[in-house]
């Protein structure tokens, strides 16, 4: 055990480090004041993502694969192409829903998309991190900056526990949202080849 234990601390040793990396920062420190900065010229966002949803009744995580595509202001189309057809279509204030090839209609929908539209493109756009409806806590380490959100409204809390969102520091990119609803699971969705201020057809945002 004496000689096998040195070995075990020194393999866990990164994974402490990791963890201890995060510092705590105000809401007013300057990194989230140049990051703000940066996602205010943004006018457009392109890029791919690939999200893992984990189930506790399930022991492998469902993943998705697709593109999604920002306009400034409060345009989106956030597509799955894998393993299924589904798509997010935000047009201002329209928002529509498709899945496999036919749009969706829900009772109760219309609450449901309202809350998913406020999150995805607060979080793209980084008004989120001054959203009234949730209690906000900032950290960064050398490479990123982390956002821990968590709603303060009944109705809310409902349907999210909390909202992790991750910035590259970098180039101020969008990196990772970890959605944890009530029950405990967890939804990652990490975004990868973002292109900034390229011209993107408004079609794209019209229809599916």
């Amino acid at each position: 055990m004496s000689r096998t234990l040195p070995l075990f601390l020194l393999i866990l040793f990164p994974f402490f480090l990791s963890a201890q990396e995060w510092k705590t920062l105000s809401a007013d420190d300057s990194n989230l004041t140049e990051l703000k900065s940066a996602l205010a010229k943004m006018e457009s966002i392109k890029g791919d993502i690939k999200q893992e949803k984990g189930f506790s009744f399930l022991t492998e995580k469902l993943i998705s694969e697709g593109v999604f595509l920002y306009q400034k202001e409060s345009k989106l189309r956030w597509e799955f192409k894998e393993p299924i057809e589904y798509i997010i279509l935000i047009n201002e204030n329209s928002m529509r829903l498709k899945e496999e090839g036919e749009e969706k209609k829900y009772k109760g929908m219309n609450q449901i998309l309202r809350q998913v539209k406020e999150i995805i493109l607060g979080c793209i756009d980084g008004s989120i991190m001054t959203n009234s409806n949730y209690k906000t806590a900032f950290f960064a380490n050398e490479s990123g900056i982390r956002i821990q959100l968590q709603p303060k409204a009944k109705n809310l809390k409902e349907f999210i526990q909390q909202i992790e969102v991750e910035f590259s520091i970098e180039g101020s990119m969008l990196h990772k949202v970890t959605l944890t609803d009530p029950s405990g699971d967890m939804t990652d969705i990490r975004f990868s080849n973002i292109v900034v201020n390229e011209k993107i057809d408004a079609a794209a945002f019209a229809d599916f």
